[in-house]
């Protein structure tokens, strides 16, 4: 059962990143570099959270409260850092800043949505 879910979720990170690095490739040969780059960025965060759960699988040995627990824990920790930053850009007028931690921060909340859907699937 734990193991579906997983499948499920490595699935959904690699499809993920391997959607980022393509519109990164076809926007870069549009010449929309920045567009691109913002891909990249998204394609960082989900595999961050992709290495997240594979620390919270070995760390959980198979109990599947213990798993979503880390997962958790890490989703909320970690946003918190790019809110952080989103505001120090906030104050500083750093607009470009600001749309680099919205995407961070815009992803991970898709990656939280994504989790709880697929944690909360009965199998």
């Amino acid at each position: 059962m734990i193991e579906q879910k997983i499948s499920k979720l490595n699935s959904y990170f690699d499809k993920e990143i391997s959607l980022c690095e393509q519109h990164s490739k076809n926007l870069l040969a549009d010449d929309r570099a920045d567009e691109a780059a913002h891909e990249k960025i998204k394609a960082n965060v989900y595999d961050i959270f992709r290495t997240i759960l594979s620390v919270a699988v070995k760390t959980g040995k198979g109990d599947p409260e213990a798993v979503s627990r880390f997962f958790f824990l890490k989703i909320q920790q970690i946003p918190s850092n790019w809110t952080t930053a989103y505001d120090q850009a906030r104050q500083h007028d750093d607009t470009v800043k600001m749309q680099v931690e919205q995407i961070k921060l815009d992803t991970a909340g898709r990656i939280r949505e994504t989790f709880t859907a697929i944690w909360e699937e009965e199998s």
